[in-house]
């Protein structure tokens, strides 16, 4: 997925992400056991109250189908790996290493993370809703039909990343890097942004006249304007 700036006025206006992926819809799961966990393919499985000081998938493993419910790690490991139609619910994983790996069709809800280190990253079709998420670096990323709904968010790196189809609905952001970013139907409206670093690269997004406002200042200094009463 490559994404290119373009204006939204000529479709209607800022497109919302698209999903296909409804989590209600996996099929019936199997009971995965906690004891023998890792052992078996992640694939149509359910856990529930999973607690370990790691996970570790290798690089090409592939969960699909698999729904997590109180999933409690140290780490999580899973460079490299895939995540494909995949529900986490009330998750707690204060380091996740997830950098050059594929997720498509990911419900995350309810969930807390620390640092998210997602570097060179394919999302498409993501959703997380209520969750707490520390520093998350998606530099080099692709982001296709991405939302963050009712979050909180430390610090969101999009640093040389391309996202099309990402929003921000009641959403608080403490930083957003978005230098060199590529971005196309990205919606700020529902963000409540401290600070914004690049931007430069916040050409193709969509913010509100009070976010406007708020930007002035910083966007005079960087088009070099000197602005005197």
């Amino acid at each position: 997925m490559a994404a290119r700036n373009r204006s939204s006025r000529s479709t209607g206006g800022t497109q919302a992400p698209r999903f296909d992926f409804d989590p209600v819809a996996l099929p019936d799961l199997e009971d995965g056991d906690p004891d023998r966990f890792g052992e078996v393919p992640f694939e149509g499985l359910v856990y529930h109250g999973i607690t370990r000081e790691d996970w570790a998938l290798g690089v090409g493993s592939t969960v699909e189908a698999c729904r997590f419910d109180r999933l409690e790690l140290g780490a999580w490991m899973l460079r490299g790996a895939r995540l494909v139609e995949c529900e986490l619910l009330r998750a707690n994983v204060p380091a996740v290493s997830a950098a050059r790996g594929g997720w498509r069709d990911v419900d995350v809800r309810d969930s807390r993370f620390g640092s998210v280190e997602a570097y060179d990253v394919a999302w498409r079709g993501i959703r997380f809703t209520r969750c707490k998420l520390g520093y998350v670096n998606l530099r080099g990323s692709e982001l296709l039909d991405v939302a963050f709904v009712d979050c909180t968010i430390d610090e969101i790196d999009l640093l040389d990343a391309s996202a099309r189809r990402l929003a921000f609905t009641s959403t608080r952001i403490g930083t957003l890097n978005a230098t060199g970013a590529t971005l196309v139907d990205v919606d700020l409206r529902g963000a409540d942004l401290d600070q914004t670093v690049g931007l430069a690269g916040l050409r193709g997004a969509t913010i509100s006249s009070d976010q406007l406002q708020l930007m002035a200042p910083a966007l005079a200094e960087l088009a070099g304007l000197i602005v005197e009463d």
